[in-house]
């Protein structure tokens, strides 16, 4: 199909299931940022953006079987866990759930978005379609490979424990080390041409729409977007989110990252420390010098990647389905340079991811300490009410027993030593009320 601008022909029927794929780093983080900041205004007009998370990551993974909870990750601190390791899979009550609210809804379309279905194979991606059920429609996002690929190592630095430096992890990744090639997954992430092509055969070439990310066209996705769901013109529009690390501070995170796995830090530090903690609360927010590094291809690389995007191009024209821009924006040729190892980092980006760190840290101690005062609170509760249990009268605990039981119950349930303490009582009790008696005549 030829390219098209965003316009009202690209509307889905109701009650369709759109689901959005990314891969990463296409723009897909703003556009969830938008969508759980306005989920009732997709509401109202039509629009069910399932659960209350910011997207479906942990629901979708759990249908996928993806280690997405990568703090519960057992084992030593490495990347490309995704589809090994099983301790980080989350619940599968969490994609029942989900599912569950969207056949509830029998009216409104649904819109559902996680870029790490990008990464699954023929079997896992008919599971995803299988899973979701109804009316499925797949939105792709695609970008120039050469803007794409330096920003993909980065963010394995920030989210899967990346130690790698970033020429020989190019080498991995354009085939040049063949010994040890770049993951499956990503394989089938990067493949632009080849991802919209698996799943035009899976769901069909008209329930697929790829939109072009394009830097002259900054609004082109959202706007796309909205028109499939028949949402009002900037619904989806929000300041962008989760940019791409710079070169010195993508060296200062990989130089913690070994730290850490020589270490021996668990998953669970990583997330909240670094991820959470140093990353998203210090290098985030940061306002980053213009004339900072950036991670850039190589000369070699880029020109890679402009033989990449043709050839991504040409798939996608063949496999038939919607497309909303210009393909030729995927062969674009990208800033390069050759790469200069850093050896330095800015003092202000030092200091504030130590201090976020530091910051993350007493929270998830105050937070634990928390925890732990509350299950103290709740064991000295318990061991009051056994004490008082245990000081119970001989007589209160029998009394419990029903009367045509009681006889032979008691011996059988008490010892001998509790049965004679019981009936010394007794007889004392007995006794002393006979003298008390007496004294009265």
């Amino acid at each position: 199909m030829p390219d098209r601008e965003p316009d009202d022909s690209l509307l889905l029927p109701p009650r369709t299931r759109l689901l959005h794929i990314g891969p990463m780093k296409t723009g897909t983080t703003s556009v969830q940022a938008a969508a759980r900041a306005r989920r009732d205004v997709l509401l109202a007009h039509g629009v069910r953006y399932p659960g209350t998370a910011k997207m479906h990551r942990r629901h979708l993974g759990a249908l996928m079987g993806f280690s997405v909870e990568t703090w519960r990750r057992a084992g030593e601190l490495r990347p490309d866990l995704m589809d090994i390791d099983t301790a980080g899979i989350p619940s599968q009550k969490m994609w029942k759930d989900l599912r569950a609210e969207i056949d509830a809804d029998t009216e409104r379309r649904v819109f559902l978005t996680h870029e790490f279905v990008s990464q699954a194979d023929d079997a896992t991606a008919q599971r995803v379609i299988d899973g979701i059920g109804g009316q499925v429609h797949i939105c792709i996002t695609l970008r120039t490979p050469g803007q794409m690929i330096p920003s993909l190592w980065a963010q394995g630095l920030k989210d899967d424990a990346q130690t790698e430096p970033y020429l020989d992890w190019l080498n991995r990744f354009y085939g040049k080390d063949p010994e040890h090639p770049i993951s499956g997954r990503y394989q089938r992430m990067c493949d632009q041409g080849q991802l919209v092509q698996r799943w035009a055969r899976l769901v069909g070439p008209e329930n697929v729409t790829a939109i072009v990310v394009d830097s002259a066209r900054p609004n082109q996705l959202t706007s796309a977007l909205e028109a499939m769901l028949g949402l009002p013109k900037a619904t989806l529009e929000w300041k962008p989110t989760n940019r791409s690390l710079t070169a010195p501070e993508s060296e200062l995170f990989r130089q913690v990252n070994l730290s850490l796995r020589e270490r021996k830090a668990s998953w669970s530090t990583f997330d909240r420390l670094v991820f959470k903690g140093a990353i998203m609360r210090g290098a985030g927010p940061r306002d980053v010098p213009q004339d900072e590094a950036r991670l850039m291809l190589p000369p070699w690389a880029a020109e890679q990647s402009m033989a990449d995007g043709r050839r991504f191009a040409e798939d996608i024209r063949q496999s038939g389905v919607r497309v909303v821009g210009d393909l030729e924006v995927l062969a674009k040729e990208p800033r390069s340079g050759e790469w200069t190892p850093i050896d330095q980092v800015p003092s202000d980006l030092a200091g504030q991811v130590v201090a976020a760190a530091i910051v993350s840290g007493r929270e998830w101690r105050d937070q634990w300490k928390r925890i732990a005062d509350d299950r103290s609170a709740e064991l000295k509760k318990v061991k009051q009410e056994l004490a008082e249990l245990k000081s119970r009268d001989f007589a209160d605990q029998v009394r419990t027993i029903p009367a045509n039981r009681r006889a032979r119950e008691a011996a059988t349930a008490f010892r001998t030593r509790e049965l004679a303490a019981a009936l010394r009582q007794r007889l004392q009790s007995t006794a002393g009320r006979r003298l008390r008696q007496a004294r009265r005549r």
